[in-house]
């Protein structure tokens, strides 16, 4: 038996122990000063599904395969980071920045991106659909192969864009700069490009069937072998475009400027050139 002494003893120490696993268990988790629960889980388990990491900087870290599932990233700083095949499904990233980061293979799908920076960005084969990018700068970004259908990038700044073969089906991109963007092989089927600017743009062999092109700017576009059948060029500026093989088929050109458009080999029947500008300066017949 043991001695009231020692059973005092052992009692104050087994008291002892439990406060101090407890206080590890309510201490919060924190590796580094001032750092948040959220982060430093992020940070070594990859996985923080509907954090609130607003306003936090990961730049530069390597967060390959991270799930931020829902996650509120208000301007949080992901620049330079590596995010291959992570998830930000739902995640509202208003005005976060993502320059230069790599995104390949990630699912941004029905994301907020508004007045996100995303210059540099990677996003080759990354699931876009359904995501918000209003405002966004997308400049020089890689968007090869990436699933855009039905995304909403009203007065996306994307110039020097890489598009190639990318998916764009039914996306709204109104008032866009799209400048010396590459699109070619992509699909932009039903897609809105009402105001937005391709000038320079690369758009041969892409689909654009029933796609609204009014008022766009497309001088000295490459449309070569393009799909425009149905579509809505009213007015749109064709200026030493390329539109060689194209299926003009029933599309509306009322009002374009195609002064000095190559036009070789076009496929145009039923297409209505009311008061356009053709490419040797005479005036379209308005068909009665």
């Amino acid at each position: 038996m043991f001695s009231t002494d020692r059973l005092t003893y052992r009692l104050f120490f087994r008291s002892l122990s439990s406060v101090f696993l407890a206080s590890l268990m309510s201490a919060p988790y924190n590796s580094v000063a001032g750092e948040s629960r959220s982060t430093q889980l992020l940070k070594s388990n990859k996985r923080c599904v509907q954090c609130d990491l607003r306003y936090e900087s990961f730049a530069g870290l390597d967060l390959s395969g991270a799930d931020l599932t829902g996650a509120y990233l208000f301007d949080t700083n992901f620049s330079k980071c590596l995010l291959t095949a992570s998830s930000f499904e739902s995640a509202i990233l208003i005005n976060a920045r993502l320059q230069s980061a790599d995104l390949t293979r990630a699912n941004l799908s029905k994301a907020s991106l508004q007045d996100a920076n995303l210059r540099g960005a990677s996003l080759q084969k990354a699931n876009l659909t359904f995501t918000n990018f209003n405002g966004a700068v997308l400049e020089a970004a890689e968007l090869s192969e990436a699933n855009l259908t039905t995304a909403t990038m009203v007065g996306v700044l994307m110039n020097d864009v890489f598009a190639i073969d990318a998916i764009l089906r039914g996306t709204d991109m109104r008032r866009g700069d799209l400048r010396r963007g590459n699109f070619t092989g992509a699909d932009l089927e039903g897609a809105n490009l009402s105001g937005a600017n391709l000038s320079g743009a690369k758009l041969s062999a892409t689909s654009m069937r029933n796609t609204k092109l009014v008022g766009a700017d497309l001088t000295d576009a490459t449309l070569d072998f393009a799909n425009l059948r149905n579509s809505n060029l009213h007015k749109a500026k064709l200026v030493g475009a390329k539109l060689n093989g194209a299926n003009l088929g029933n599309a509306d050109l009322s009002g374009a400027d195609l002064t000095n458009a190559e036009m070789g080999s076009v496929f145009d029947e039923n297409t209505n050139y009311c008061d356009a500008k053709m490419p040797d300066g005479s005036k379209g017949l308005c068909k009665k």
